[in-house]
């Protein structure tokens, strides 16, 4: 992790509520994530009633205080199940994975920072990288940017599209700011495989900017 990541995660410990997804890195097809709250008592204002339910205890039952009730036990097991087959060990398989998944972001987001006809600027933390077809103003780069949206899914790279806000981008993109914001391209690198199609990937993008 960069220094600026490596800090954030440092006081997660201080947090007033984490959210937990482990949908897609946790293996898991579904949602079945969660939010957990430093303080208890939190609980009572997600607190709800029906009247074909009943507790066999006087303190809050997380039946009756979850955000989607009544949850499926079944995704719960699944998550449980995967954890157990690749357990969250350092150094180990799964680990091992989400690292290739970053080092192929780092690898594409390098690849795109020394070709001038690029804009990136936010290094990635994690597997996800933003960039743009380079323009000299906003507006045009959101229209590049939809332009090679379309132009990429015909050749089977499937990429996605994030507003960003200029507030955002000023930092990293010297270009004219006729807008408030500008559509960018979006690539999450979240499969290990990904470090192996990095020049697939980089080979489309260049025969298409």
């Amino acid at each position: 992790l960069g220094a600026d990541a490596r800090a954030a995660f440092d006081r997660l410990i201080d947090a007033d509520s984490i959210a937990v997804d482990p949908h897609k890195h946790g293996l898991q097809p579904y949602g079945c994530g969660c939010i957990l709250f430093r303080d208890p008592a939190v609980g009572r204002f997600y607190n709800h009633d029906s009247p074909y339910t009943y507790f066999t205890s006087d303190e809050l039952h997380l039946g009756e205080i979850s955000l989607e009730c009544s949850r499926a036990g079944a995704a719960a097991v699944a998550l449980w199940t995967t954890m157990r087959l690749f357990p969250l060990e350092r150094g180990g398989e799964f680990a091992a994975m989400l690292s290739r998944c970053r080092e192929a972001a780092c690898a594409l987001y390098a690849r795109l920072q020394a070709d001038p006809r690029f804009l990136v600027g936010i290094e990635p933390e994690l597997d996800i990288i933003y960039f743009a077809p380079k323009r000299e103003s906003a507006s045009a780069v959101d229209a590049a940017s939809r332009a090679l949206f379309a132009a990429a899914a015909g050749h089977d790279l499937h990429l996605a599209l994030a507003n960003l806000p200029a507030d955002l981008l000023r930092p990293h993109w010297d270009i004219a700011w006729d807008a408030p914001k500008a559509a960018v391209l979006r690539s999450v690198l979240m499969k290990p495989e990904h470090l192996d199609w990095i020049d697939p990937i980089y080979a489309i993008l260049d025969k298409l900017v």
